[in-house]
């Protein structure tokens, strides 16, 4: 290249020097200006693409004249639903540039003039009790389940439009997507006995989050939760059970946090099941767990079961107390009348012994004979007793119809062949004077037996029921204690 040429060159890159050092401080700028979120990865994208976030977040950008003096420390969701904070963006709510989500927010406390113990609020929407298995001792409950607590780290735009708008969410509120609990903390729930829990999905998972003007975080969801509920059936099936759900926190315990709840159930929106059901706020002594790693707050709501009892009385008690008192009867048959008498009562007893096995075979396991086996068990009982006091009977009969000869001595006469004598009339009429004289106490006993047993039997099965159903009726008052 020529002389001339080079100086050429030269002037040219000197006379763009200016204009080079300009456009590079204008890149360099933003890289600076954003407080180091990007840098300390803090930040959910690099400053070049805030005007690429303005674009997403229409709204925000057509609404910044309402934000108010705070425009210059505004942060704004982008299409991840993360809420970092951004300079010179319009914004609603925001997490601080050091905001931590390892770290609790009741290490905060200072920051709303607020001490320790930290509250967690919980919200049941119970939609009905689906389902009660006596066999696993488990209850089912669909609801919605909602858990508040208070973040300190927020940062509020009041004056932002959205909190008094109406498609945006309730008064003071906006809703947010469930997936912005990625980066927000939220505290570890332990529900006390859980077996099963299970989220309601339609097309997405039926939850949701709001943010409350107040710097609450409140996260619902749709649930059906299944948790073992300890249950005594040995007054089975006139039993009734108390079952609690408790949720508290799972790390923290009630020195740090405490909790308190409420529910809402409305009780036309209950399936019929084998218990009626009644819920009520969980008792106080219920309210503190004790744990070998302390004690924990636990809030939640108490259920009460009590069993229907109708479909048992129908099924089992009615038919067993019919059939002995059907066995009543057998009393007023004749001893003679073996066939019939006899008949009756083994009839009864099998039928009892059926129903017996039946029911046992559909109860639930107890301690103990439970309520209906000792009901079945005391009327086969008695039915039994009416069968042995016609074998007495029969006994006394047998001996008053005692033979003229021993089963030896007919043997011995039939295989030799003796003839044996006719009886006159006058040695029968003799046989039969001794037989009705020795016989005649033994005949009396036997009317006797029958008699009393008719008339002693009714008294006795009636007062065996009183004190049976006396006994049982402190289900309704002594279990729902």
């Amino acid at each position: 290249m020529s002389r001339k040429g080079k100086m050429n060159l030269t002037f040219v890159l000197g006379s763009a020097a200016p204009i080079l050092l300009i456009f590079l401080s204008l890149v360099v700028a933003p890289v600076s200006s954003d407080g180091g979120l990007y840098s300390a990865q803090l930040a959910t994208s690099s400053p070049r693409d805030q005007d690429i976030d303005l674009v997403h977040d229409r709204y925000s950008r057509s609404t910044t004249a309402s934000y108010g003096p705070n425009l210059n420390e505004a942060t704004v969701l982008d299409t991840n639903s993360v809420c970092r904070c951004k300079v010179n963006t319009p914004y609603v709510w925001c997490l601080p540039a050091d905001y931590n989500q390892e770290k609790h927010p009741f290490s905060y406390f200072y920051m709303v003039n607020r001490s320790l113990p930290w509250d967690y609020e919980f919200r049941f929407v119970i939609e009905e009790i689906s389902n009660i298995n006596d066999k696993a001792q488990t209850m089912s409950v669909s609801m919605y389940f909602a858990v508040s607590w208070l973040e300190p780290r927020l940062q509020i735009n009041e004056s932002a439009v959205e909190w008094y708008e109406d498609r945006t969410g309730p008064q003071d509120q906006v809703n947010e997507s469930p997936e912005s609990l990625k980066y927000i903390w939220y505290p570890e729930l332990e529900i006390y006995g859980l077996e099963l829990f299970g989220r309601q999905r339609v097309l997405k998972e039926m939850s949701g989050v709001r943010i409350r003007k107040n710097k609450t975080i409140n996260y619902e969801l749709g649930v059906r939760i299944t948790i073992s509920c300890r249950m005594n059936f040995d007054d089975y099936p006139l039993d009734a059970h108390t079952c609690q759900f408790q949720v508290g926190s799972y790390y923290d315990t009630f020195e740090t946090v405490t909790c308190n709840s409420h529910f809402i159930y409305d009780a036309e929106r209950q399936r019929s099941l084998q218990h009626f059901i009644q819920i009520e706020d969980l008792p106080t002594r219920y309210g503190l767990v004790n744990l070998p790693s302390g004690k924990y707050a636990a809030c939640g709501f108490q259920v009460r079961l009590q069993r229907k009892q109708m479909q048992y009385i129908v099924q089992v008690y009615l038919p067993t107390s019919l059939f002995v008192i059907v066995s009543w009867v057998s009393f007023l048959i004749k001893p003679e009348v073996v066939p019939g008498r006899m008949a009756l009562l083994v009839t009864l007893f099998l039928v009892l012994i059926n129903i017996f096995n039946s029911v046992r075979e559909q109860a639930p396991i107890s301690s103990r004979l439970n309520a209906v086996d000792l009901y079945l068990v005391v009327c086969i009982f008695l039915v039994f007793g009416a069968l042995l006091e016609y074998a007495v009977i029969l006994l006394l009969l047998k001996k008053r119809r005692k033979p003229r000869r021993t089963i030896d001595e007919g043997l011995k006469n039939l295989f030799n062949g003796e003839a044996q004598p006719l009886e006159t009339g006058n040695g029968r009429r003799q046989r039969k004077r001794e037989n009705e004289d020795m016989s005649a106490h033994k005949q009396a006993l036997c009317d006797n037996i029958d008699a009393w047993t008719m008339w002693l039997s009714p008294p006795i099965f009636l007062a065996f029921n009183l004190v049976y159903w006396i006994t049982y009726r402190h289900v309704d008052t002594v279990e729902f204690l």
